[in-house]
């Protein structure tokens, strides 16, 4: 069950002063420092994201089917921006039972979407079999990891899977990167 106002007003006051500068001041990799700089500050807009790249208005469509509570456009933008720079051909949206047995026939996922509001168990049983099926440059993307006792054990679950080297915590959602050329796993909350 989703948290209330109060409490969820709590949790983010807890992110905004434990979470990094959002531009990117005292991050040590540099892989994030510059998905900071292009992605999480660029200025592009949506017209302009889907002139170039006509296929994220798509896979928002999707995202925002399979979610509950509607995406902040704020991160609709950052999402297009990642889609528009890591431009995945294989992509998972779960967020009903449907979709979830959909993405399950997928041999190789390159980003996944995993909306809030599934029981934890379908949460970890479907992040856990799309992160089996992720290469080095995959990505999933977790919606309201701060939304709910079972998404927050959720996200803090799948931080440790084995295929998972880097995770990025900006409150209303959390991204997990499998890149092969990251010998330790970190973990970054940033601003946003």
């Amino acid at each position: 069950m989703r948290y209330s106002t109060p409490i969820i007003l709590l949790k983010y006051l807890q992110y905004y002063f434990v979470a990094a500068n959002s531009k990117g001041h005292g991050i040590h990799s540099p892989f994030v420092f510059k998905l900071i700089q292009e992605q999480l500050n660029a200025t592009s807009t949506m017209a302009e994201i889907d002139k170039k790249n006509p296929q994220v208005k798509k896979i928002l469509s999707q995202m925002e089917r399979a979610t509950v509570f509607p995406l902040p456009l704020k991160i609709k933008l950052l999402i297009a921006r990642f889609v528009q720079k890591f431009n995945p051909s294989v992509i998972s949206v779960s967020g009903s039972k449907k979709q979830m047995e959909e993405s399950i026939n997928n041999e190789s996922v390159d980003m996944a979407f995993i909306a809030e509001g599934l029981p934890k168990a379908a949460i970890l049983d479907n992040a856990t079999m799309l992160l089996d099926k992720m290469h080095a440059n995959s990505w999933m993307i977790l919606h309201g990891i701060h939304t709910d006792s079972n998404m927050e054990a959720a996200w803090n679950a799948l931080k440790q899977h084995a295929n998972v080297r880097l995770t990025i915590d900006l409150f209303n959602i959390g991204i997990l990167f499998c890149r092969e050329e990251q010998i330790e796993q970190e973990h970054f909350i940033i601003r946003y």
